[in-house]
């Protein structure tokens, strides 16, 4: 791989590092059976033996190494100065995410705290991580794996950029309201908040991509 920066690569591999060692030193003390799957209330409804719990962190790791690898095989060819800059800060933020809530999971699992600040945590750490990354989304470039990539972005880089930064400014300050939201309300009605906002999100990227394109062809005299 051209490039690469071993250093600046040691945080990272340290953040995937820790919920594992965290496991390995809890191990004595978990369950035999863990939970694997939540409900909207934030209650186990699903059980897997105790080697589940390192799923994941191997999630994690998984995504860890697809973003690594993704500037490499893009065929649009972002620009060099965006992944060595700010897709790095979105890699460093997933990463801390997936780890994070992997540590909240492994704590969950040993002290059974399932109504707990702990729990409530994992959908904060989600909407923290919208809003970082709705704050790059307003300077990311036209590619085939980052972004609203529908027929009409990919057909024009003016549409692309202003639909990016509509919806990064949605992401961004969509996921601080969330954030405050998130401390008020119960976590099933903000799971039910969660899924609005995405659902919602994505129709407003979607009809606003398609009328910039079709304001953009009519500006050019083209017939939509």
């Amino acid at each position: 791989m051209e490039n690469f920066n071993y250093r600046r690569e040691i945080p990272l591999w340290l953040l995937l590092i820790a919920p594992i060692i965290y496991i390995i030193i809890a191990w004595s003390s978990l369950p035999e059976r863990v939970p694997i799957h939540f409900d909207i209330n934030g209650h186990a409804n699903n059980w897997g033996s105790k080697e589940a719990i390192f799923l994941m962190p191997g999630a994690g790791v998984f995504t860890y190494l697809l973003l690594l690898f993704l500037p490499q095989i893009d065929p649009k060819k972002m620009s060099v100065e965006f992944f060595n800059s700010n897709f790095y800060k979105i890699r460093v933020a997933v990463t801390i995410f997936l780890s994070v809530i992997s540590i909240l999971i492994t704590y969950i699992t040993l002290t059974h705290d399932t109504g707990g600040l702990a729990v409530r945590f994992i959908p904060i750490s989600g909407l923290l991580l919208i809003s970082v990354i709705g704050n790059f989304l307003i300077n990311v470039k036209p590619n085939w794996f980052i972004g609203v990539r529908t027929p009409w972005t990919l057909s024009s880089d003016h549409v692309w950029k202003q639909t990016h930064l509509v919806l990064g400014r949605i992401w961004f300050y969509g996921g601080f309201a969330g954030i405050i939201l998130a401390l008020i309300v119960g976590i099933k009605w903000l799971a039910v908040v969660m899924l609005a906002f995405a659902i919602i999100s994505t129709v407003v990227a979607v009809v606003y991509s398609y009328l910039l394109y079709r304001n953009e062809q009519k500006n050019n005299g083209v017939e939509s």
